[in-house]
């Protein structure tokens, strides 16, 4: 992702303003810039050592020109330069999407059909450099960005110019040596058949997660790639043949661009057909951060109070999903903000006055923070376990809600003076990702609700029966012809049976669930004929006591009995809708996610209960 500018960073190069860092390499650093007419660029500067070389110049400016003339889909066009500046400086369109060595690092290999998207659409994009009479030289995952509609090569004919100078030639096979050909490894003459081996090095990286010649030092990389046969023992059967004849050591060998493009898209039917994207979700996810990152940029933002660069705005990725969610009414907001424990002392923060434009409120009911940004603008962040109101301009708009790098786009109505909610949960695993929220299930044990009393049945009856025949054996009762083993075995195996019925019930009733939405809440074993108690005929509903003693607790309405078949406990008028152990929620982290969830979904007849002293 681009980084803020540093200090000592040009805020300007040539028509370009500059307003973030994007990387850097061998050559020099590169921004992103924007032109006059509001044209977003990557703008790649020249080291100010290479500048002061006169042959790094010359030959700097024939490569340029002749990257200038390529074209294609699947590479980043060079839109203006200027070799003679200084220092020099070249500008490509920009391509938002990160390199497939980022990818590969964050997410692993990447699926065979994902493979043979990226090794087509690179194999074209190399034929239209070597079209122009230009090779690559220097093509390797760092230098393949991954975009939304294909793979994009950047930096062609750039290798060529650093060559020049033998000062920057050994931190060039630095960076390149488990990617270069034999003939780039051995000083030889370079053909388009040196890009095709690098192309085949990019592809078992990517189905791997590895080079085909390991690493360790560079030279003995070098080695590897010169002398020795290409380690391919994990990649995929249906890349195995093209990729070792992209790898023979003879250039002659090689199979062309264009023939390597024609039989990746016999591998396999790519994602795109199916679901209109060709990478795998995670990676997609990832992209969508970058995607529209940084390039709009409001008014007046381009500069800091004291003068100096501050970089762009914080930008996010427009959403791309198709819910929309409906504004609640001002009527709903006015009473919520009139009862006792709702908003900021009871989990939400407000930004400011609505105005005359909209309200957003992101619920949040997990313990980790969400960021939150509305077309492409981050807003903020909601806490953990808690609610956030956003200022919003009324309309359509694009919503972004992510933590810690993985997130979730929808589409977001608000009207003028109305207020839209969407609540979030942040699901639990290795990468924790926000889902939007319809209902919170909260869930006990098996051995809760029906399950333990069953168990406890079936213990009593085992303890009754055996009590019931030592008393019978004893008094004589029992048939003279029944030993005492056979007595105990009977009481024994009785027991088994009382238990084993006992569990299976437990095991079929499930665990006790309290479920809540936005219709209402539904107690833990309702029965199914039963509608949810809705919230518009509650009056009250809080959590009372902590820990193991919590419970969940609702007053009816005056005139709007609690209408159910089950007998619920009272509670000082109201009525004790489960108890927390029941549900799971003793733990203080679940015992505050059912108070979130509670908060957010009976906002306006919820009322916090003080701790007990």
């Amino acid at each position: 992702m681009p980084d803020p500018l540093l200090p000592g960073d040009p805020t300007r190069t040539g028509p370009y303003t500059l307003h973030a860092r994007l990387g850097g390499g061998g050559m020099g650093q590169v921004f992103l810039g924007r032109s006059p007419g509001g044209r977003t660029v990557a703008v790649k500067v020249v080291r100010p050592d290479l500048a002061q070389d006169a042959e790094f110049r010359r030959r700097f400016a024939t490569e340029v020109a002749a990257a200038r003339k390529v074209g294609g889909f699947y590479t980043a066009q060079v839109v203006d330069t200027d070799t003679s500046a200084t220092p020099p400086w070249l500008a490509t369109a920009y391509i938002p999407g990160p390199t497939l060595h980022r990818a590969v690092a964050d997410h692993g290999p990447l699926p065979v059909e994902t493979v043979a998207v990226l090794g087509a659409g690179l194999a074209e994009g190399l034929s239209a450099v070597h079209a122009q009479g230009v090779v690559h030289r220097d093509l390797k995952p760092g230098n393949v960005l991954l975009a939304e509609d294909g793979p994009r090569l950047i930096d062609f004919g750039i290798a060529r110019a650093l060559d020049s100078t033998s000062h920057t030639r050994t931190s060039t096979v630095l960076g390149t040596a488990a990617f270069m050909s034999p003939e780039q490894a051995k000083t030889q003459k370079v053909g388009p058949a040196s890009d095709v081996f690098s192309l085949g090095c990019v592809l078992a990286f990517a189905a791997t997660g590895r080079s085909p010649f390991g690493d360790g030092p560079v030279h003995a990389v070098v080695f590897r790639v010169v002398h020795e046969e290409p380690d391919l023992a994990d990649l995929p059967a249906s890349l195995v043949d093209l990729v070792r004849a992209c790898l023979a050591k003879d250039p002659e060998s090689r199979p062309g661009a264009e023939e390597v493009s024609a039989h990746l898209a016999a591998v396999g039917v790519s994602r795109a057909s199916d679901t209109g994207r060709w990478l795998p979700p995670d990676v997609t996810e990832t992209l969508a951060r970058y995607t529209l990152a940084y390039t709009r940029f409001e008014p007046g933002q381009d500069r800091d109070p004291e003068g100096g660069p501050a970089g762009p705005a914080k930008q996010m990725p427009q959403a791309t999903g198709s819910d929309t969610i409906k504004p609640e009414t001002p009527t709903f907001w006015r009473r919520l903000r009139g009862v006792r424990g709702v908003g900021a002392g009871a989990g939400e923060q407000r930004d400011s006055p609505k105005g005359a434009g909209g309200e957003l409120v992101i619920g949040n009911l997990s313990p980790h923070p969400v960021e939150v940004a509305v077309d492409g603008t981050v807003l903020g962040t909601a806490p953990g376990f808690a609610s956030r109101a956003f200022p919003v301009p009324p309309g359509q708009r694009s919503l972004l809600v992510s933590s810690e790098g993985r997130g979730v786009a929808r589409r977001v109505k608000v009207s003028g003076g109305d207020t839209a909610k969407l609540a979030f949960d942040v699901l639990p695993g290795p990468h924790p990702a926000p889902e939007p929220v319809e209902q919170v299930v909260i869930t006990g044990g098996r051995l809760s609700g029906v399950g333990g009393p069953a168990l406890m049945f079936g213990g009593i009856v085992w303890i009754a029966s055996g009590l019931l025949a030592v008393t019978m054996y004893a008094t004589g009762e029992a048939h003279p012809s029944v030993s005492g083993t056979e007595m105990l075995v009977a009481v024994v195996v009785g027991g088994l049976i009382a238990g084993l019925l006992g569990g299976l019930l437990a095991f079929f009733s499930g665990p006790p669930r309290l479920v809540l939405s936005r219709a209402g809440l539904r107690p833990p074993h309702l029965p199914a004929s039963e509608k949810p108690f809705r919230w518009d005929r509650l009056e009250q509903v809080s959590v009372v006591g902590e820990g193991e003693g919590a419970q969940v607790v609702v007053w009816p309405r005056r005139g709007w009995p609690l209408e159910t078949t089950r007998t619920l406990k009272d509670y000082q008028g109201g009525k004790v809708v489960c108890r927390a152990e029941e549900v799971n929620a003793v733990d203080p982290l679940q015992a505050e996610r059912l108070r979130a969830a509670l908060r957010w979904f009976a906002a306006d007849i919820w009322v916090e209960q003080p701790a007990a002293p």
